[in-house]
Order: C-alpha cells, then sequence, then structure tokens
C-alpha cells in the first residue's frame, strides 16, 4: 500500500479559502481509476494546514509517515511549502516530493531546480499524478529500476549533455537526472471533465462554517491575456471541458448544506458559459429564499441587462470585472479583447443592481507610461464607475509577458510574486511614486503588505500572567510578563518547549517590556519556524526606537512571499524584497509625554485613551501619528460612527473590535 499526504498551504491572512481543490480533483480521479485501493491517500487536516508553523507541519508530516508528499504550489505558498518539503525530507530522505500547481513552469527554474523537489507535474494533474502512483507501484513490485521516472530511448547513442544517455520521462513530468532536467512529452488534456467524480460529493474536502465554497465551472477560457494563466494548456476549445450543471448544483446545494459563507465560482467567464441560462435557473431555485453569497468573475461587455438580471435573482453579491487599462493600444500588447465603452456599460448595469463590483487596474503593463495609466484613472471617473484597486504586475512564469519580458524591458522579482520592478516606460523610482499615488488616491495604504495576517481583538487586550500563558493549537498567542523572576536561560527553554506548537503567525504581547527577555523567548521558536510572522505588542513607549530596529534586524527569519510583496516599501529595488517581521506595536496612553514620530518606520503605535477623556482626546487623535486607539471604558455610537468615520482600529477594553479599516 502506498502512503501519499496531500498539502496545501493558505494564503498568509486567509486560511479560510484554503480549500484544497486540487488535492480534491486527484483524489476523485484516483478513485475512478480504481488507484485508492492501492493507494492510502490523506489531505492534511485543515486545522494543520491552514495555521500550523513551520516545526508543527514537519512534525505532523513524520507522524503520518507517507511514501508521498504532495504539494499544491501558488505563488503565495511556494516558497514555505518547499521549506516545509525540505525539514521533511531532512528527517525522512525516503520521502518523495510531488509538486504541480501553476508555479510549475518550464520557465520556472527555482522550483523544478529545488533540491526538494523529487517530480513536477506540469499543466492538468489528475492523468499524470495517477500515472506518478502507477510508476511508484511498479517500482515497489520491481525496485532494481535505476530510475523512478524515465527510460532510455531505443536511440541510445543520442545523449545530452556531460554524456548522459537520452531519456524519456513520464508525460506530463520533469525532473532531475544526473544534475539535468528531463521533461516528459507534453500530456493532453482530459477530453472530457466528466471524467473527475466531485470530490464534495464524494466527502473528500473539508468545509467548515461560514466559509467559502470554490466550485469550478470549466478549465477554458476563450482569451488570450499575455499577463494571465488561466486557460494555460486546457485545450484549445471548450467542447466537453466544462462540468455539467447538474453537478455544478449538486454542489452548491451541498455547500449551502454545510453552512457555506460564500460560494465563488472558479471560472473566468461565468456569463460566457453555454450553460449559464439553465446554471441561472437552476441557482434562483436552490439558493432562495435564503440565498448563500455569490462571487464570480464575468466579462464585462457581455454583461446585457437580462444577464445582470439573472445574475443578481441566482444571488450574486460580488463581481469581479477586471479593466486592467483603458488604453486599447496597451490592452491590444497584452492579447487582452475589450470593447470600453460596452464594458463600462455594462459594468454600470452591476451597480444599478447592487452587486459589489471588484474592479481592477494593473501597474506597469509592457508599454504603459505614467500618462497612459493616469489615463486609465480619469476613464473611470468619466465612466461613473465605483472604486478601482491597484494591482501590481506580476511576471508570472509561463505567461506572455514573462516570456516577452526582455522585448519589453521589463525588471521582475525571480521568486514570488513576481513583481515587475521597472518597465521600458517607468524606472523603479517611477513604477515606486506612480504606485503610491494611485493606491492613495484610491483609499488604499501605499505602505500595505497584501495578505499579511493582522493581531486579532484578544490579542490586544488579553491578560499577561507572570511567567507565560498561552492557549489554543497550534499556539497563535502568547503573552508573558517580562518582569517575572526568570533568568533568560528559564526564557530560553519556554521558547523551545513551545517552537513545536505555535502557528505560523504568532502575536506576542509583552508586558513590562525587556527586549533582552523577548529575545531569549522568541529566538527558540523563530530558529525553528523560519517562515513565522511575529506581531510583537509591548507596553513600554521608552524602549529606544533603534533597539526596536536592531532586534528586528536580527531576528531569525527566512525572506518569502510576504518580504517579497513588501518590496516598494524600499527605495531602490535591490535587494528585492523589506523584511517584514517582526512588526512592533508600541501601546502608550493618551497624555503620556511620548513622541510616536520617534517610531515612524520602526513600530506602529497604538494610543490607550480613557471613555471619559474621549471628547478632550479625540479633535488632537485626528491630528496624532497613529491610527489604533484602544478605549478604556463603554464606547457610544458617536464614538463608533467617528472611528469609522476616519478609518481607525478602535477595540474596547474588552477585546470587542468597533471598528478595522480594511488593509
Amino acid at each position: 500500500m502506498l502512503r501519499v499526504l496531500f498539502l496545501q498551504l493558505p494564503v498568509p491572512n486567509n486560511p479560510g479559502a484554503n480549500i484544497p481543490l486540487a488535492a480534491g480533483y486527484l483524489k476523485a480521479y484516483a478513485h475512478a481509476q480504481g488507484l485508492l485501493e492501492h493507494v492510502e491517500w490523506t489531505i492534511m487536516p485543515r486545522a494543520v494546514a491552514d495555521h500550523a508553523g513551520d516545526a508543527l507541519l514537519v512534525d505532523t508530516i513524520c507522524a503520518h509517515a507517507p511514501d508521498v508528499l504532495a504539494l499544491s504550489l501558488y505563488t503565495w505558498n511556494s516558497e514555505r511549502s518547499l521549506l516545509i518539503a525540505a525539514l521533511a525530507k531532512q528527517r525522512r530522505p525516503e520521502l518523495i516530493v510531488v509538486v504541480g500547481g501553476p508555479e510549475v513552469q518550464r520557465n520556472n527554474q527555482w522550483v523544478l531546480e529545488h533540491p526538494a523537489v523529487d517530480i513536477a507535474v506540469e499543466g492538468e494533474g489528475e492523468q499524470t499524478f495517477c500515472a506518478v502512483l502507477r510508476q511508484l507501484l511498479h517500482i515497489a513490485a520491481t525496485p532494481a529500476a535505476a530510475c523512478r521516472w524515465c527510460q532510455p530511448t531505443p536511440e541510445t547513442l543520442h545523449t545530452l549533455d556531460q554524456g548522459l544517455p537520452l531519456l524519456t520521462a513520464l508525460p506530463g513530468t520533469v525532473h532531475r537526472h544526473a544534475d539535468q532536467l528531463v521533461w516528459g512529452p507534453a500530456r493532453p488534456a482530459l477530453e472530457s471533465l466528466s471524467a473527475i467524480p466531485s470530490p464534495y460529493l464524494l466527502g473528500y474536502l473539508e468545509l467548515r462554517p461560514g466559509e467559502m465554497a470554490l466550485i469550478e465551472c470549466s478549465r477554458w477560457c476563450p482569451y488570450g491575456c499575455t499577463f494571465c494563466l488561466y486557460g494555460r494548456s486546457m485545450g484549445s476549445k471548450l467542447g466537453s471541458r466544462l462540468f455539467s450543471s447538474e453537478r455544478i448544483l449538486a454542489e452548491v446545494q451541498w455547500a449551502r448544506a454545510h453552512g457555506a459563507g460564500a460560494i465563488h465560482f472558479v471560472e473566468a467567464n461565468l456569463n460566457l458559459l453555454p450553460i449559464f441560462r439553465e446554471l441561472m435557473q437552476g441557482l434562483q431555485q436552490i439558493n432562495t429564499p435564503d440565498p448563500t453569497p455569490l462571487y464570480a468573475e464575468l466579462r464585462g461587455e457581455h454583461l446585457k441587462e437580462e444577464t445582470v438580471t439573472a445574475l443578481v435573482a441566482a444571488g450574486l453579491d460580488t463581481a469581479e470585472v477586471g479593466l486592467q487599462s483603458a488604453n486599447p493600444a496597451i490592452l491590444l500588447q497584452v492579447g487582452r479583447r475589450t470593447d470600453l465603452e460596452k464594458w463600462a456599460a455594462g459594468t454600470r448595469r452591476l451597480y444599478a443592481h447592487g452587486v459589489n463590483v471588484l474592479l481592477d487596474v494593473i501597474l506597469g503593463l509592457p508599454g504603459e507610461d505614467r500618462a497612459a495609466t493616469l489615463h486609465t484613472i480619469d476613464w473611470i471617473k468619466a465612466q461613473e464607475l465605483g472604486p478601482y484597486d491597484i494591482f501590481t504586475l506580476q511576471v508570472l512564469p509561463g505567461t506572455g509577458v514573462r516570456s516577452d519580458a526582455a522585448r519589453f524591458g521589463l525588471r521582475y522579482q525571480t521568486k514570488p510574486p513576481y513583481y515587475v520592478l521597472a518597465t521600458d516606460q517607468l524606472s523603479y523610482s517611477e513604477l515606486r511614486g506612480l504606485r503610491w499615488e494611485l493606491r492613495e488616491a484610491a483609499g488604499l495604504d501605499p505602505l500595505a503588505v497584501e495578505g499579511l495576517p493582522q493581531p486579532q481583538p484578544a490579542d490586544w487586550n488579553s491578560p499577561a500572567p507572570a511567567p507565560l500563558a498561552s492557549a489554543g493549537t497550534p499556539i497563535a498567542h502568547i503573552a508573558i510578563d517580562c518582569a517575572a523572576p526568570l533568568a533568560l536561560g528559564q526564557w530560553q527553554a519556554h521558547g523551545a518547549q513551545l517552537a513545536q506548537h505555535v502557528a505560523s503567525h504568532v502575536v506576542l504581547k509583552a508586558t513590562h517590556a525587556d527586549l533582552a527577555v523577548i529575545e531569549a523567548l522568541c529566538w527558540p521558536i523563530a530558529a525553528a519556524n523560519p517562515s513565522l510572522h511575529w506581531d510583537v505588542i509591548i507596553d513600554d513607549p521608552t524602549v529606544p526606537a533603534a533597539a526596536l530596529r536592531e532586534l528586528g534586524a536580527r531576528w531569525p527569519h527566512t525572506i518569502g512571499y510576504l518580504d517579497r510583496i513588501a518590496v516598494y516599501r524600499r527605495l531602490t529595488p535591490s535587494p528585492d524584497w523589506y523584511k517584514i517581521t517582526p512588526r512592533w506595536w508600541v501601546v502608550a496612553s493618551w497624555g503620556s509625554q511620548h513622541d510616536p514620530l520617534a517610531y515612524e518606520g520602526v513600530a506602529d503605535w497604538v494610543w490607550r485613551v480613557p471613555s471619559a477623556l474621549w471628547a478632550q482626546a479625540w479633535p488632537e487623535l485626528q491630528r496624532a501619528p497613529g491610527l489604533s486607539i484602544i478605549i478604556d471604558g463603554p464606547i457610544s455610537a458617536e464614538q463608533r460612527a467617528q472611528c469609522h468615520a476616519a478609518d481607525v482600529f478602535i477595540l474596547n477594553d474588552q477585546g470587542e473590535a468597533v471598528s478595522i479599516p480594511q488593509p
């Protein structure tokens, strides 16, 4: 019996959306092929996959003792996933690591050549992964095979570099052989998706009440936008490359029965599907009168009045309509065909029906200079469209913009998120300045790091008993009193004890702050969990900002996805990351004679204000640095309204979140 463990790690600040759909599909297809009679297949429980720190994940993997660790790689999790795999292989050298997902591309060398990777699956995974499992089962029966994944071809006289015999690998895979990457022939996509049973209906996927269910409709896109990976290697025509409306509706009913808070249709152009009308009619029947909110990506220029009416009747709550640019020449250059006038008219129909519209603008597209970018913003306003979000171009592996990067003068990060750092029209400095300007104009924080987890209300007001308190598994909150009568060695021992049990995001609240104590406790934890993100809350505004900066610079941490997201905090693009952990928070009483500006760029400042002094303090708080406030005492409706209007993070002394601005 072959033991397989599948692991998918979440977006750091959104574990609730981490439905391992790929794992479910692979298992469902293996079930249909009769492979589960020979394979013991486990999907890592969400309680661990979504929240556990590095050390706990490795312990859990090793406790399962799998033969194969399968990883689904996305931009947000690929570096950390491969770090976990490498740590697991140190303890279990015989472990076979198989990777798949959008990060497996022929021009993404850092993944393909990663020492933790044994074999990579390119493109659609169901057929290929089952072939990998069959190969492993065959090898188990004939262990004399020299290489698991390749065989000599009949043309034995032909060789690769370094005298390596010409080899062929399993179709749809790549692996290393004698320091060479060996690719198998491309594997055609499934002709019909009906070959894949529903992992939801088979009971293979876990959905917790209130979470968003991900439901795939098709695997195809008629458009060839060169910045996008939708539909790549999925066939040139739709054909039967879509799931039936009956199956989709059954999955929606399953999600509703399991308490889904929302349903996201994984489909680039929902309103273009040939089953659109019958799907909307079915949704209207099963999703009323108590609808579960629907989230969909739509093609704006095809949103006629009857189309929008059908979507709203079915329960549509939020629609992503793109845009990217309002410059026809730029859109043509990146392969996007958009009739801008029809697109705007269709999008306005969504607004008229009360749908929440997500309108995206991409900064840094090839050939787009400052004037052209500002034209897009002016066009949005002239068309009377709603709020927009600013995204930085990601030069994703496998896309056209990656292939044509040299022609377009694109400089970009070679690891996730693959942000563009300069174009033929914009230097890094110009791109950074324009990004700041546009995000600020859109009401977005220019310094925000998308995906960065935030402290929760309970983290600010929990008690800090001596010497140590922690709660929950994995442990996400640690409260300490640094004045406790413990030697530094004892604090280190506490840290070593906690290291194997912490979450991927830890909030440390330290009263009577002492940086030596904080270092002694946290170092063993951070060393065992190199991708861990820390929020450290201290109650002493006299701790020098320079000391916090120095300790943060030495803090054990492996640079990863979130640090590269934050690159635009830097004045220069080298290195192409900005270390974002630990994040310091300094809590000070209102009226104390301390200057928050002394901590600018080092720590976030939090004011603690007695409710009785609010009327006196509020006018000054609005002018004071720091957008986080804790109110001691009851909070009035007027105070709530004031903080909400000012976009201020405000908590009461019981830990109730009164107003939390969106990052």
